[in-house]
């Protein structure tokens, strides 16, 4: 619960800094989208400043020129007949003018379109020059009578207050500019055409790629002719470094996930705008360093936080062991002191007259004080092995001094009990193999071990008399032929596969200690344990059917080469 609380507000404010960080990118392509929208709206400008700055009387295909020392007019050819001056502005189509009658006609063509000085000329055999010429003027006149609001300009009576250069945007693939100028004491409508892809998207795809985003941007251009469809370009970053423009025909869905903003084009393209969308805004390093802050203190605030709970796992379950362990203790210790006690006050006040029944007493005695010093010497061992220096000392001890210590630490047990012994080992010389174990400690081994066996017999539910017995067998371990194994198995009820791996735990004991019916105190094997893993050996169990298998390794000396060929004949027996 700690944790939860803490990660609440641990990723609150990741989430939280995530996004300030996502709305900074955010505002900083914004800012660059609209500095990019400005350098667009600034190409524009400076080509409508240019065509501003034309005079009404280039319009004609010749223009005159009052020259005030002379004192006259002269006629020279206009500018904007030059086929040359085309070449400056390639979206431009053409120059165009019409008078209030609606006459067209073109600076690159003298005459006025179908007067009768054109269709004299148009008959006669012209130069090429002079036939590209009058074909232009007829294309320019052919696309602006198609303008509809050209024409509703021309059937009205001309504004005279239309000065600067005007839009008119109603042919899908032109644009009509158009003012209104007076020439020659005439008022006529003055204009020029342009493609709408060179003029437009031409100046667009150029303010691109001088522009520098880190992702890639999804840019659509917005018509207001509901008939005229959008336009989309895209720009990213390929692997050259370098910035590439391109036109799709759609736009990616995934670059429209994140939308930067719109903005409008300026007079006379207000009813334009500009779109800017893109995939994913890329997260600075900082924010990235931070983000891996964070998530290394969450990770480490909750690897803190499991162990404490494991910790206190443990601490409550060391404190019901404890419980278990005091409560076994009391009761092992109350009811043999309570029985000693019993009898050696009947012993003592006489009332015990039979010599037979006082033997019996005595006997009683002797062994419920024994079974007191075995568990006294346990806890003893038990606290003197959790010490940095405890007093096991392992030595080289022959086998045959093992085989007898086994024999006489278990036999006034096993024939008070009514158990056999069974004791093997399957070597020829035992007196001259030799094993690393301290004595004191391979006894108590010995005897908890076989304790248990006798302890937890099932008198009741076995009547098997067969089974009532313990084998001790000595043999290589057939996992590691440098070690000997000792292995003492009984005939016994067994354990379950959970006991099996709880059987070395410190005062753990099956079953409840309210309904247990058999003696112990958990605490047997763990000594155990603890006593081979000082004699640098090691103990593992093994259920069998019936009953249940202590296997215990030690370390062997090798040094003697008769020693060598018995454990070689025993490893070959044993295969």
């Amino acid at each position: 619960m700690f944790f939860v609380f803490l990660l609440v507000p641990v990723s609150a404010i990741l989430y939280m800094g995530f996004k300030q960080f996502e709305q900074g990118q955010l505002v900083e392509y914004r800012r660059q989208t609209g500095e990019v929208t400005q350098a667009i709206n600034r190409r524009l400008f400076k080509r409508r400043t240019l065509s501003n700055a034309l005079s009404a009387g280039e319009f004609e295909y010749y223009q005159h020129l009052y020259n005030p020392v002379a004192k006259q007019l002269t006629q020279s050819l206009s500018p904007l007949a030059n086929p040359e001056y085309y070449k400056l502005d390639t979206d431009v189509l053409g120059y165009f003018q019409y008078d209030k009658q609606g006459r067209f006609n073109s600076p690159v063509w003298p005459y006025v379109i179908n007067s009768q000085e054109d269709k004299q000329v148009s008959q006669t055999d012209m130069e090429p020059e002079l036939a590209q010429r009058r074909q232009l003027a007829l294309e320019l006149h052919r696309i602006t009578s198609t303008s509809n609001g050209l024409q509703e300009l021309l059937s009205n009576k001309l504004p005279k207050d239309v000065e600067r250069f005007q839009l008119l945007s109603d042919l899908p693939k032109y644009f009509i500019f158009y003012r209104v100028a007076e020439v020659n004491g005439q008022v006529k409508l003055q204009g020029y055409l342009v493609e709408r892809e060179k003029f437009l998207h031409s100046r667009i795809e150029r303010v691109l790629e001088q522009a520098s985003f880190e992702s890639a941007i999804a840019l659509i251009l917005h018509t207001p002719e509901p008939e005229i469809p959008e336009h989309h370009f895209f720009s990213r970053i390929n692997r050259q470094e370098q910035v590439e423009v391109t036109r799709p025909q759609q736009i990616d869905p995934r670059f429209t996930q994140v939308a930067i903003g719109e903005h409008k084009l300026s007079w006379p393209f207000r009813h334009y705008s500009i779109s800017y969308s893109t995939a994913s805004l890329r997260l600075e390093s900082a924010a990235i360093y931070s983000g891996g802050l964070m998530l290394i203190l969450i990770l480490a605030t909750g690897l803190g936080c499991c162990g404490f709970y494991r910790i206190g796992v443990k601490q409550l379950k060391l404190a019901e062991q404890r419980l278990n362990f005091v409560s076994s203790v009391s009761h092992e210790l109350k009811t043999p002191l309570t029985s000693i006690r019993m009898y050696s006050e009947m012993l003592k006040t006489g009332q015990v007259l039979s010599n037979k029944h006082q033997n019996d007493y005595y006997d009683f005695i002797f062994s419920e004080s024994e079974r007191l010093s075995r568990l006294i010497d346990n806890i003893l061992q038990l606290t003197k092995l959790s010490q940095p220096q405890h007093s096991v000392s392992p030595e080289y001890t022959k086998l045959s001094t093992l085989i007898d210590i086994v024999r006489s630490k278990t036999s006034s047990l096993l024939v008070k009990n009514a158990f056999q012994l069974n004791l093997v080992h399957e070597f020829d010389r035992p007196e001259e193999v030799l094993l690393l174990v301290d004595i004191d400690a391979f006894s108590q081994v010995v005897i908890n071990i076989a304790d248990n066996a006798v302890k937890f017999f099932d008198y009741d539910a076995i009547d098997h008399k067969s089974r009532k017995k313990i084998d001790f067998t000595f043999s290589l371990n057939p996992q590691d032929k440098s070690q000997i194994q000792l292995e003492i198995r009984d005939y016994g009820p067994g354990i379950s596969q959970e006991q099996e791996t709880k059987i070395f735990d410190l005062f753990y004991r099956g079953g409840s200690e309210m309904t247990r019916s058999t003696q112990g105190t958990g605490i047997g094997l763990a000594l155990v344990r603890e006593l081979m893993l000082a004699q640098q050996g090691s103990i593992r169990v093994r259920r069998m059917k019936p009953g249940l298998a202590m296997k215990m390794s030690f370390n062997t000396n090798f040094d003697n080469e008769m020693v060598t060929q018995d454990l070689a004949v025993a490893a070959t027996r044993s295969e």
